[in-house]
């Protein structure tokens, strides 16, 4: 009995070593990164759907202002920004959610229903869009937050391109 006892320990210590290593090695990396700049005259009707969440204090997303009157679609562009992420990992990323860190001028971020997830060992694309002045360039900070076994992890990042 004492000899099982003592395997048993062994045993456990070594599962507790692997599923540790495991965890602490567990990185999910920006491997590439973009923005898109798109007119919001270009996209009139999401223009006008945003502009009326705005001035309801409702916005789909997250909101940068108060509730407000936007000015005409020609005042306004929609940046897109797309990070390639990869999964070093044994583990999925689960819950992949970006946030851009808001500059005078940013109006919105266009929210999204769709839970986004990365499985282990792969790379995947994911964009944040957000609503801002005409006159304001694309340069912007993300977070980019993620979870490992309900553990979150965040990835601070600049996006150096500008439109």
């Amino acid at each position: 009995m004492k000899r099982f006892a003592i395997v048993s320990v062994v045993l456990l210590l070594i599962a507790l070593l692997g599923v540790g290593a495991m965890y602490m090695t567990s990185n999910v990396t920006v491997i590439a990164q973009g923005v898109t700049a798109l007119e919001a005259y270009r996209n009139y009707d999401l223009f006008t759907d945003l502009s009326a969440q705005v001035r309801a204090g409702a916005v789909v997303g997250t909101s940068f202002v108060a509730p407000q009157e936007l000015s005409s679609a020609e005042d306004y562009v929609f940046y897109t920004y797309t990070f390639r992420l990869e999964n070093n990992t044994t583990l999925p990323a689960e819950m992949i959610e970006v946030q851009i860190t808001p500059m005078s001028g940013d109006i919105l971020q266009i929210g999204s229903d769709q839970v986004l997830a990365l499985p282990a060992h792969t790379i995947g694309d994911v964009t944040a869009t957000i609503l801002t002045s005409k006159d304001m360039h694309a340069i912007r900070e993300a977070n980019i937050t993620y979870y490992i076994w309900g553990i979150p992890f965040t990835i601070r990042t600049t996006i150096q391109t500008s439109s």
